[in-house]
């Protein structure tokens, strides 16, 4: 048996072993993450490990012959070595239209909220958890993708967001207030990465 460690291209490492048939692998092998194919690179370790082996290995003695070793055949059970740290893609990710879509999203949250305050006259701080929502999804959908950074970013934003709008309609920031601002933060960056 050789043992076999791959990194795929997604960035997710998995291990197995495996007998090679005539110096490949005997059945393909995906990344347990993406499913690419990851027999090729299989196949390379494999040749990489008999050709080490046979320089390093003593001559077979003329008097004995080698015993023909058990083969398996089927897919191979792959398993990772650790958890993917890979954005979750939906395309090409790209975490600058992330951040630009967190601004616009919290812009429209902004606008909304005061445009709320600015008709009805009446002040409900918890529409700032439409403006993490907003926040969120903005970044999420422009990134094509989510990952904790944008998370994280998302949330700042809103954070922002919330307190220059709670600013604008109260003058202050009322610490009864701390709540909206909390989920806000809280919800743009779960929209965001995941």
């Amino acid at each position: 048996m050789i043992p076999i460690k791959i990194q795929c291209g997604c960035g997710q490492k998995y291990a197995f072993d495996v007998e090679p048939v005539n110096g490949q692998m005997s059945h393909t092998v995906a990344c347990p993450v993406c499913g690419m194919d990851g027999t090729p690179a299989a196949n390379e370790i494999i040749a990489q490990t008999l050709t080490t082996q046979s320089q390093t290995a003593p001559a077979p003695s003329r008097m004995t012959q080698p015993s023909p070793l058990p083969t398996r055949s089927g897919p191979s059970t792959a398993v990772p070595l650790r958890p993917a740290q890979a954005p979750k893609v939906s395309g090409k990710y790209n975490l600058g239209l992330g951040i630009l879509g967190a601004i616009i999203g919290a812009g429209v949250g902004v606008g909304a909220m005061y445009g709320f305050f600015s008709i009805s006259g009446f002040r409900f701080p918890l529409l700032g958890v439409g403006i993490g929502l907003l926040t969120g999804a903005g970044a999420r959908i422009l990134a094509k993708g989510s990952d904790v950074t944008l998370g994280a970013i998302s949330g700042l934003i809103a954070l922002l967001a919330v307190l220059g709008t709670l600013y604008l309609m109260y003058g202050t920031f009322p610490a009864f207030n701390i709540v909206s601002v909390i989920v806000s933060v809280y919800v743009a960056y779960r929209v965001a990465a995941k």
